[in-house]
C-alpha cells in the first residue's frame, strides 16, 4: 500500500491523539524523553499560537498514522529559522517517509522565508542514534551539544537544607522570591529582561540564533496557554535591593504526570554574580515544586557542556547525565 503524507487536522481529535502516540511511541526507548503529555498535545495542537507559526503533518499507511512532522517559525525573533520535528515509528524506518516529511518542512520554511532549519536529536552519552544518523544524513550539522541530565528527587532532597544554608551568608541583601502559576505585575517587566538576554548570556555554541523578544503580552499569553494545557510553572526570583530582578529559575510539571518535573531556564544577572544565587535559586525551586507535587520522583534538565558554572551547580545538586542532545541546524 503506497504512504499518503497529508496536513494534520487539528480539530479532528482521533487525529491529535494518533499524532501524539506516534511521537509518544518512537521516543519510548528513552526512559527520561522530554515528551509532552496528551493533555498539552490535547491543548496546544488545535489552536494557533499569536508569536509563532506552526505547520503540521503526518504519513499514514492506509488507516494508520506511521509518521509526523511538525515545523514551526517565530514571529517576534529570529525571523531566519525555523524549527522542526520528524518523528517515524521504529517498524516503518529506513523506508524514505521521514525524507518525505522533512522535505515538507523545508518547503514550509523556505515558504515563511527562513533560511535555517533547526532540531534536536538525541543520542546516547557514548554512542550515535537513528535520529542523529538521519538528521546527519540529510546535512544538518550539530552546533552544541548538550548532556541531558536527571535528579532523582528522593535521593538527593536531604541535601537542600545544607545546600540552601550554605548559600545564605552569600545573598543576604538578595530576596528568593517563588511564585506559582501567573506572575504579579511587578516581576513582569524582569522576567522579561531576562529572557531577552538568555541566548546572548547562555552557551550557544556555533548555533546561528538571536536572543528571543519577550514582553508582557507574549509572557501573560505563554502562561494562559500553559495553564490550560495542565502545566503547573514554579518560578523562584532573586530580587536584588534595588527590585532589580537579579536572578531566575523556573519548572514546572504537567499535572496529569506528577512524576516527572522539567528544569526550564536558569540566569543570574552579570551584574548580580558571585553571590551564589544560581544555587540559592534553583535550591529554593526545587523545594517548592516537591512541596506542590510530593510525588515528584525526577526533574529533567539540559546543560551545554561548555556551561562550566551551570554544570557545577547541577552536580552539587545531584544531577547526573543520562544522554546527549545534539542541536542541528541545516542552511537551505
Amino acid at each position: 500500500m503506497s504512504i499518503e503524507i497529508r496536513e494534520l487536522d487539528r480539530q479532528d481529535e482521533a487525529e491529535i491523539r494518533a499524532f501524539w502516540q506516534v511521537g509518544h511511541d518512537a521516543v519510548e526507548d528513552r526512559p527520561y524523553n522530554t515528551f509532552l503529555a496528551w493533555r498539552a498535545a490535547q491543548t496546544y495542537l488545535p489552536i494557533d499560537f499569536p508569536d509563532r507559526l506552526r505547520h503540521f503533518e503526518a504519513a499514514w499507511d492506509g488507516d494508520t498514522m506511521i509518521a509526523t512532522m511538525g515545523v514551526n517559525a517565530g514571529l517576534a525573533d529570529n525571523l531566519h529559522l525555523a524549527w522542526t520535528t520528524v518523528d517515524v515509528l521504529p517498524e516503518h524506518r529506513r523506508r524514505g517517509i521521514g525524507t518525505r516529511l522533512l522535505e515538507r518542512a523545508e518547503e514550509w520554511a523556505k515558504a515563511q522565508g527562513r533560511r535555517l532549519l533547526t532540531s534536536e536529536v538525541f543520542a546516547p552519552v557514548d554512542g550515535t542514534s537513528p535520529a542523529l544518523e538521519f538528521a546527519t544524513r540529510h546535512g544538518f550539522k550539530v552546533a552544541i551539544e548538550d548532556g541531558m541530565k536527571v535528579v532523582d528527587i528522593p535521593a538527593t532532597r536531604d541535601r537542600w537544607a545544607a545546600l540552601a544554608a550554605e548559600c545564605a551568608p552569600h545573598h543576604q541583601d538578595y530576596e528568593l522570591r517563588t511564585i506559582r502559576g501567573a506572575f504579579p505585575d511587578e516581576l513582569v517587566e524582569g522576567y522579561c529582561a531576562i529572557q531577552n538576554m538568555f541566548m546572548s548570556e547562555a552557551p550557544t555554541g556555533d548555533a546561528d540564533i538571536e536572543d528571543e523578544v519577550w514582553d508582557a503580552e507574549r509572557v501573560r499569553a505563554n502562561q494562559d496557554r500553559a495553564a490550560k494545557a495542565g502545566r503547573r510553572d514554579v518560578t523562584t526570583f532573586a530580587i536584588a535591593p534595588d527590585g532589580e530582578v537579579a536572578a531566575m529559575t523556573e519548572m514546572f510539571v504537567n499535572e496529569s504526570v506528577p512524576h516527572r518535573g522539567f528544569q526550564s531556564g536558569t540566569l543570574v544577572v552579570p551584574a548580580h554574580r558571585g553571590h551564589r544565587l544560581g544555587l540559592a535559586v534553583k535550591v529554593a525551586n526545587q523545594q517548592a515544586l516537591h512541596a506542590d507535587f510530593p510525588e515528584l520522583a525526577f526533574i529533567i534538565t539540559g546543560n551545554a557542556d561548555v556551561n562550566v558554572h551551570m554544570n557545577a551547580i547541577n552536580d552539587r545538586l545531584g544531577f547526573r547525565v543520562v544522554e546527549r542532545c545534539l542541536e542541528v541546524e541545516k542552511a537551505m
